[in-house]
């Protein structure tokens, strides 16, 4: 698979949802803090009954403290405070890039799983998605794990079987894990990724219904005819219609099976999100779910910009999440 075109960001933005909390117990992380450049010293992920002994100052501080106030807004622009963690799942250790931003104790707060495109790295997809100031402003944890030497183990044809992937097996654990050690609401975990990435995403809805409560596919196809996911699972889908790595045809076939498969009756609701960007909209599907595809007319294989992909996605899940 070639690698995608250039990138930009363009257009005005969404209205933001209002983000929901829900109690949790709180459980903390505790790990050496690195900063947006990462750095030598790592460590492995481990529970922690209580609050950091010791906390490094740039760990928010409503991890270490047992303060009850809300966290205050941040800058507009601002990204949320970056650690790296090598994280082994089974033996498959990785280093994985975390974004925490400020939460109040005794609150939580959703996990988004953002999956770099084949031939990229977690460090590209924050710089292309800016998704470190989504974190911020939206008081969400994410997590951007790394493929093995950049190239996601999973289907690369329309129809393939679903067969074993230690990548698929790696994010389901990843966010076991974290939904254990953070202070993850765990009814609003969410997955989403950028070509490749969003072909081994739409797998996690397929395979891992049970944890995934809305998955966001970019540029992405192909599917699989194997696809049976324990319970019906929210899906947008974005593409452009001069995609030429994956023609806008395939993203169809994807809407479509999953209109199927959430149970969808009736033609989508239609507007217009930008001068280049039309929504088709399925709701009311099966359990409440929704089914969104979004044409960017005449955008190639990239990160979707006018509107940009990462606001349509927030967007998308603050309105599908549980309540």
């Amino acid at each position: 698979m070639r690698d995608p075109e250039g990138r930009g960001r363009a257009g005005a933005r969404l209205s933001w949802a209002t983000a929901h909390r829900a109690s949790a117990s709180g459980i903390l992380l505790t790990g050496v803090l690195l900063g947006a450049c990462g750095g030598a010293a790592r460590s492995s992920l481990q529970p922690s009954a209580g609050p950091l002994a010791s906390p490094v100052a740039s760990v928010p501080a409503t991890f270490a403290t047992a303060t009850a106030s809300p966290a205050a807004p941040s800058p507009t622009g601002a990204s949320a405070p970056k650690r790296q963690e090598s994280i082994a799942i089974g033996g498959d250790e990785r280093v994985v890039d975390l974004y925490l931003p400020d939460i109040a104790s005794g609150a939580s707060a959703p996990l988004l799983v953002l999956l770099h495109a084949n031939g990229e790295s977690p460090f590209v997809m924050e710089g292309e998605s800016r998704i470190g100031e989504l974190a911020a402003r939206e008081r969400i944890i994410v997590a951007l794990p790394p493929a093995r030497d950049h190239r996601w183990v999973v289907m690369v044809s329309p129809g393939d079987p679903i067969t074993q992937s230690a990548d698929a097996d790696y994010v389901a654990g990843l966010i076991e894990r974290l939904v254990h050690d953070l202070p993850v609401d765990g009814r609003r975990v969410f997955v989403a990724g950028f070509s490749m990435g969003a072909v081994l995403t739409e797998r996690m809805a397929c395979q891992h219904a049970d944890v995934v409560a809305a998955v966001a596919l970019n540029a992405g196809a192909p599917w699989s005819d194997e696809c049976s996911p324990s319970r019906p699972v929210p899906i947008l889908v974005m593409h452009g219609t001069a995609d030429s790595t994956f023609r806008i045809a395939l993203a169809g076939e994807v809407v479509t099976r999953w209109r199927e498969l959430d149970g969808c009756n009736g033609a989508p609701a239609t507007s217009q999100l930008s001068d280049v960007a039309t929504s088709e909209l399925n709701e009311g599907c099966a359990g409440g779910t929704a089914v969104q595809l979004v044409r960017y007319a005449g955008s190639g294989h990239r990160w979707l910009a006018n509107p940009d992909a990462t606001d349509v996605l927030w967007s998308f899940f603050s309105e599908v999440a549980p309540r």
